[in-house]
């Protein structure tokens, strides 16, 4: 499916220069990056919009895009980067207050949001929220089911869901369930692999598990059900690479592996 794009979240590569990165990244075979906005990278938070301009310029050099930024919503600067330099996406995972119950949570949450709408409308920019589920049981939106509840007032060209295939496989949705719950607010796709594993044997007192983050063909989510959804219902949008996996050396092996299983699914 040429018409979609495919970029990678560049965590991974946090030690390398601008130019190195941009040359890794292009040498993979993707057409452009969601960058971690975070301390210790090539560009940090306190670069300000100026930074953002220098990793847009940086990486165009390569033919590469930023299609997304993965940063908190709090800073109209940020925004102001974005919107300026063609990034169209700022990508978050929203947590919980364990304190509160759900919906006290939801309204908190849509506060946060609301205070960032003006942001998305002036700069012409998205929020999209990602679910994330972990051994943190109730730490975040973990779902597309509670993605949907917390989202469905918002005008997804300003506030927008993204699926990612680990979480939503982690959560113990059908690929084609998950996509369908938030169709009408998707604004980008994550293709990751996870399943549970064990950190304890039926001799400790109480059960332990955690999240072991593997290559798309032993994904507890499915990746060919979900390319087959995905191109059944014609999506034609972002498609993001995380790039995180438990054996963090080999991470760039995977990555490439992944990314030639991925478009040959969806060729």
């Amino acid at each position: 499916m040429s018409k979609n794009k495919y970029i990678v979240f560049t965590k991974p590569w946090k030690n390398e220069s601008l130019e190195e990165l941009g040359a890794l990244v292009k040498d993979m075979g993707f057409d452009g990056v969601e960058y971690p906005l975070r301390d210790g990278y090539q560009v940090q938070p306190s670069d300000g919009a100026a930074g953002i301009k220098r990793l847009v310029d940086g990486l165009g050099a390569f033919d590469l895009t930023v299609g997304s930024i993965a940063a908190g919503i709090d800073s109209e600067e940020v925004f102001a980067g974005c919107g300026e330099n063609g990034v169209k996406i700022i990508r978050i995972c929203q947590g919980f207050d364990r304190t509160l119950g759900f919906f006290e949570n939801i309204d908190q949450i849509r506060r946060a949001y609301d205070a960032a709408l003006p942001w998305c409308e002036k700069y012409g920019v998205t929020v999209g929220v990602q679910m994330h589920c972990s051994e943190g049981y109730g730490a975040f939106i973990s779902s597309a089911a509670e993605k949907y509840i917390l989202l469905r007032d918002y005008d997804p060209k300003y506030i927008a869901a993204v699926w990612d295939s680990g979480h939503n496989g982690l959560a113990g949705t059908e690929p084609k369930y998950g996509l369908d719950v938030i169709w009408d607010m998707l604004c980008m796709v994550n293709f990751k692999a996870a399943y549970w594993k064990a950190r304890t044997g039926p001799e400790a007192g109480s059960a332990s598990w955690g999240a072991y983050w593997t290559t798309g063909r032993h994904a507890c989510g499915n990746w060919r059900e979900a390319v087959a959804h995905l191109k059944n219902r014609g999506y034609s949008g972002v498609i993001c690479m995380p790039a995180e996996y438990t054996d963090e050396p080999n991470a760039e092996k995977y990555t490439r592996e992944d990314l030639a299983y991925l478009k040959e699914l969806f060729a």
